[in-house]
């Protein structure tokens, strides 16, 4: 773990949802973490899936961040896996906006609609 980011995987609840949630900063310096969390995380990861990155703590995202949430989304898809990006602020969304990735990633507002959006489609 790096001091300027702390990345957590948890399970949610009875669902196969994997969530890995990130808090501090995604940069060049600390994008491993990040990476190698997702990457076991989508190795784990049972189709449909989702795996969730939540996003919502990051307070700083760089151009790394974006390459690792492609290659994830890359790694999800080649399993059937569907890849969620919980990106509530502009410090996150914008960088996605800015590359055109919000149109290729599902984005999310909160983790709540994540899993909803999991649980909807499992129904």
């Amino acid at each position: 773990m790096s001091d300027l980011l702390d990345v957590r995987t948890e399970s949610a609840g009875d669902t196969p949802t994997i969530v890995v949630a990130a808090v501090g900063e995604v940069d060049l310096g600390t994008v491993d973490t990040l990476r190698a969390e997702l990457h076991a995380a989508a190795g784990r990861a049972v189709p449909p899936g989702p795996l969730v990155a939540d996003l919502s703590d990051v307070s700083f995202f760089g151009s790394a961040g974006l390459t690792v949430l492609m290659s994830a989304h890359e790694e999800c898809a080649a399993r059937d896996i569907a890849f969620r990006v919980v990106a509530p602020s502009r410090t996150v969304l914008r960088p996605l906006q800015l590359t055109g990735l919000d149109e290729v990633l599902e984005l999310t507002a909160s983790r709540e609609e994540a899993l909803a959006t999991a649980s909807a489609s499992r129904s």
